[in-house]
């Protein structure tokens, strides 16, 4: 109880940010400034330049968001919930932009925008409805440079990684630079994936991910649930059918009985 109350107590002072940067909150469509710490997040920032934009509500929960070096975007939107244990970094001219709805229940799920040279902004993107589940990690860059072997520029350029609306991304996956998968698709459990898959309703998985099944789309509810929401259905269309077969009968017993006797 005394930590709780010292938790709530804390939360009544605005976190620290340098000067020149900006951090919002929006909530009902009205954006201002934060301030005070919201419950959960651990927000750092250093250097300048920087922006943040959060639409509440949004329940965090140990999770850490930080901004380095200069002029790096993060924006994230509601969800109904809870953000639990990720950690978020953005280097310079990194962007990071969480769309609604975006399900990071599970813990562990890491991203780092980083690396950017300046001038040259990349981005990560989660569309809406993305369910993410344990142990994620999605990497924009390569972290350190890599060279050819007489030449004096490196070669790994960081790229942009792209996830589209209502993709599952299931646990231990890792999405690395220059990724993209379209909406209504799914990443298979511990699948590497590194490139682009433009084609949307599909099934990816393995190291390297591939394409292993077409023409699929996935609703949130586990298997045992939706059959059992089916079955709850199916048997109470079958109730109304009887009740509307003994309805009949009834009108026409009664029916019979009137004229025939």
């Amino acid at each position: 109880m005394l930590k709780s109350f010292f938790d709530f107590i804390n939360r009544l002072f605005p976190y620290k940010i340098p000067k020149n940067n900006e951090v919002y909150v929006v909530l009902n469509g009205q954006k201002k400034k934060l301030r005070r710490k919201l419950k959960g997040l651990n927000l750092l920032i250093e250097g300048e330049g920087h922006y943040v934009e959060l639409e509440l509500p949004i329940n965090f929960k140990n999770t850490a968001i930080h901004l380095a070096g200069e002029n790096a975007i993060f924006k994230m939107k509601s969800t109904n919930c809870i953000v639990n244990s990720a950690s978020i970094y953005l280097g310079s001219w990194g962007r990071c932009f969480i769309d609604k709805n975006v399900q990071l229940n599970q813990p562990n799920f890491k991203v780092v925008v980083n690396n950017n040279e300046r001038f040259k902004p990349h981005k990560l993107v989660i569309g809406k409805n993305a369910q993410i589940g344990r142990d994620i990690s999605i990497r924009t860059s390569d972290g350190h440079a890599i060279f050819n072997l007489g030449e004096s520029l490196p070669y790994n350029e960081p790229e942009d990684v792209i996830i589209g609306d209502d993709v599952w991304i299931a646990q231990r996956a890792v999405i690395l630079k220059g990724s993209k998968v379209s909406s209504n698709s799914i990443i298979g459990a511990y699948s590497l994936v590194n490139k682009k898959f433009e084609e949307e309703g599909v099934i990816v998985a393995g190291n390297p991910a591939k394409i292993i099944k077409r023409n699929i789309y996935w609703k949130y509810d586990t298997y045992g649930i939706f059959m059992n929401k089916r079955n709850n259905v199916y048997n109470d269309s079958n109730k109304i059918k009887s009740m509307l077969i003994k309805r009949l009968k009834h009108k026409f017993l009664k029916l019979v009985f009137k004229f025939y006797f």
